[in-house]
């Protein structure tokens, strides 16, 4: 296997990497190394994972960080990994390293720490568990004194106990099958595991980051410094957060006040009961402290506090499309079959939204076009239309009666199956569905333009086939491109929209954001 250049001695030293933004945030340099070296790396390849070499190395590799940067894995025991020269040492890979990844066990950290200060590196992240987490005094002692030797030479540390970094700008990320496009939506979490289901989960619904930080113990860099560096992010307009404890609560509460009044900002705080209390005391060493102190916290700063992980999933969509910008409280409900229309309307009204009854003049002009037998044009519209003229001129109309501010319409038509259609090769049925949905999104986004009413698109369907599946996400991607925000059911959209609502008229005196 040939080694590729970004591996080797002759051509790293020259390389420079991109230009970092000054905006003079002292965190600012760890989004953007140089070079990485991954201490510890592997050549295990993931079970089931396409061939996929495991572990930050792999999701490194993914990304293609090596085409730009330095990547630099390092294993005594191993030569090369997937083209890349492997080192025995730190001290022993090229000039410049950045940023270091440690997979080693704790017993080996102290004398990788003396090395990345040999080496003059910016970041240190520390994977490694096996300290303050595990609530032993001696640990406890041991990390702190480790970090105070990281900070005392200048050096940054992310963890330990966590996942580090995701910089889709800088083809960085700590998972596999992170998108590579940047967004402007920025994370900060202390699990891991969370990072991942928020960046994984959120993607499939179009939205994407401008930078994530699975920051562990909070050693070092903790959720204020983080807070405080996302608030002058220029590629930064959402910030969203996973909390288990607040480290320093006076420091937290100034740095989310100054993120809350320039940048919506929505925290989902864990351990909030006993069993959760005691769960992220012993992921992240982290006193869970008091829910009511926590909520207060948020509503006294202008931020958002989700109660589940569903929760603040759709109030990011909500808050990086169209929906943000609804102003009142009339949903517009077009959609198909009776006792739908019933359940939805009642969750909507649950929400604190509300179904009014169409003006007279809508409901003639609708009668036009909609016949009598079976259908409904009152609000919930209920009209089992099929040809999409028909439904662009509902939803059209519905959009522009007088008491409706949101438009929420089904998103994908189970209807019409054609047997020419499911007659061919799978493949075909794919691209074939894929680019039906993102037609069916395209009329929504472009009523929301003409219209000026925000569209709201439910997403669940009765099919969950892998083609329906592939569907729904061409759909959520192609509406959210464009400003539509997906939701799999109206409870839930009612539910984000209505706490939109009520998040803007708490801030009054505060900065407004949209």
């Amino acid at each position: 296997m040939t080694e590729r250049s970004t591996g080797g001695h002759d051509t790293s030293a020259n390389m420079t990497g991109p230009t970092i933004p000054s905006n003079g945030h002292s965190l600012e340099p760890i989004f953007h190394p140089r070079g990485i070296a991954v201490i510890g790396a592997s050549s295990t390849k993931n079970a089931g994972g396409g061939g996929m070499i495991s572990g930050f190395l792999g999701s490194l590799i993914e990304l293609d960080y090596q085409a730009e940067h330095g990547l630099y894995p390092v294993n005594p025991k191993v030569d090369e990994i997937e083209g890349l020269r492997c080192y025995p040492s730190l001290l022993e890979t090229p000039d410049p390293v950045d940023h270091v990844i440690s997979q080693v066990p704790a017993k080996i950290v102290p004398m990788l720490i003396d090395q990345c200060i040999e080496k003059g590196v910016r970041s240190l992240h520390l994977f490694t568990a096996g300290f303050a987490e595990t609530g032993d005094p001696d640990l406890v002692a041991q990390e702190a004194e480790l970090i105070k030797k990281l900070t005392d030479a200048g050096i940054r540390a992310i963890g330990p106990n966590c996942m580090g970094l995701y910089v889709p700008s800088e083809r960085v990320s700590f998972m596999n099958s992170f998108p590579a496009e940047s967004g402007n939506v920025f994370l900060l979490s202390q699990s891991g595991a969370n990072a991942g289901d928020i960046i994984q989960g959120l993607s499939k619904r179009g939205v994407r980051f401008s930078k994530g930080v699975s920051f562990g113990n909070g050693a070092d860099v903790k959720a204020h410094h983080l807070l405080d560096y996302a608030a002058g992010d220029p590629e930064t307009e959402v910030v969203v957060g996973y909390m288990e404890g607040v480290q320093e609560g006076r420091l937290f509460f100034d740095a989310l006040k100054r993120c809350a009044h320039a940048k919506p900002t929505v925290i989902l705080k864990g351990g909030i009961h006993a069993a959760g209390a005691r769960a992220a005391n012993s992921h992240t060493g982290s006193l869970a402290g008091s829910i009511q102190i926590f909520e207060a916290a948020c509503r006294q700063a202008g931020a958002m506090r989700a109660e589940t992980m569903d929760e603040l999933h759709d109030l990011i969509v909500t808050l990086t499309t169209g929906a943000k910008d609804v102003t009142g409280t009339g949903v517009g409900l077009v959609t198909g079959g009776g006792g739908n229309a019933v359940l939805a309307s009642d969750a909507i009204a649950t929400a604190g939204l509300d179904v009014p009854p169409m003006p007279r003049a809508t409901i003639d002009e609708l009668r036009e076009f909609i016949p009598i037998a079976g259908t409904s044009v009152n609000n919930p519209i209920d009209t089992n239309l099929r040809g999409e003229e028909d439904r662009r001129r509902t939803l059209q109309i519905v959009a522009g009666a007088d008491p409706i501010d949101v438009v929420f319409t089904n998103a994908l038509d189970s209807h019409n199956r054609d047997p020419k259609i499911d007659a061919l090769p799978r493949e075909q049925r794919i691209e074939h569905a894929e680019n039906n949905a993102r037609n069916e999104a395209n009329l929504l986004a472009d009523l929301q333009t003409e219209t000026g009413t925000p569209f709201v698109a439910l997403t669940r369907s009765r099919d969950t086939s892998d083609i329906a599946t592939k569907a729904a996400i061409a759909y959520a991607n192609a509406a959210y491109r464009r400003g539509v925000a997906t939701f799999d059911s109206a409870p839930r959209a009612a539910r984000s929209i209505g706490q939109i609502l009520k998040w803007r008229s708490r801030r009054e005196g505060l900065p407004n954001l949209f």
